[in-house]
């Protein structure tokens, strides 16, 4: 049933008018969705909620901008799935990432290749052995206007995970040895719904704790000064991403 809905079905849950789909979802994976839908939205000058499938709508611009937040890949995929059958033809997923490699810091960013697909919702949207990858000119172009923006980006693959509290040190050593850069829980479905959906599709995601150290661990209350640190880190990389997106726009 759901499966087959057209596209102007999905832009009435979204209270969306075929003249007003927007250019771009940026996506954000954070555990407060409606604080930081809100929060990340403003970043972009997407200031105006709405509450169908909720998301805050707004110019960057020419760039017609949509933001919404998920926590998991589930949620991730409910977003997803709803703006690119309803006509977007780009998502870009934004958030934090856990370090599964040393010699990272605070406020590193990782743009992925691709997403290990064990978040479980992927495999509802691709075969098994097709790889959740990034558009690579969206993500050449991000990390390229990462780079002017003087941030530290990583290009290697992350792992999506469906259950953050289930990370055992065991667990993360083999992530490690596997060579993922860090772990997240909505890039692999993001990808994969985007991907099978034929839109575009990258991630710019900002390290916070750092699971090899166990360095600025979720467990323990962040300082004043690394949170209004990474407050201006988001600021930051949803900035360079609709650069990048404006850039490609042009070309």
């Amino acid at each position: 049933m759901y499966r087959e809905l057209k596209p102007e079905d999905h832009r009435r849950m979204l209270q969306v008018g075929d003249d007003e789909i927007p250019d771009v979802l940026l996506l954000i994976g954070l555990f407060n969705v409606h604080e930081g839908a809100e929060r990340w939205g403003g970043y972009a000058g997407a200031t105006q909620y709405y509450n169908g499938i909720p998301h805050y709508r707004g110019q960057f611009g020419d760039l017609r901008v949509a933001v919404a937040a998920a926590f998991g890949g589930p949620m991730a995929a409910l977003h997803v799935h709803a703006w690119c059958a309803a006509g977007v033809p780009l998502v870009v997923q934004l958030g934090y990432y856990g370090a599964l490699q040393g010699g990272t810091n605070l406020g590193d960013v990782v743009v992925p290749r691709h997403a290990e697909r064990q978040e479980g919702v992927s495999d509802w949207y691709l075969p098994k052995g097709i790889l959740a990858d990034a558009s690579d000119d969206v993500a050449d172009a991000i990390a390229g206007c990462l780079y002017e923006r003087g941030m530290v980006v990583n290009r290697h693959a992350i792992y999506s995970t469906p259950a953050i509290l289930a990370e055992s040190r065991e667990v993360i050593a083999d992530w490690s040895r596997h060579g993922y850069h860090g772990v997240d829980m909505e890039t692999a479905a993001t990808f994969s719904v985007a991907k099978s959906l034929g839109a575009k599709r990258a991630a710019a995601l900002i390290r916070l704790d750092d699971l090899i150290t166990e360095e600025h661990s979720l467990a323990d209350p962040m300082r004043k000064e690394w949170r209004a640190f990474v407050r201006e880190r988001e600021r930051e990389v949803v900035l360079a991403v609709l650069e990048a997106v404006v850039g490609l726009r042009r070309t």
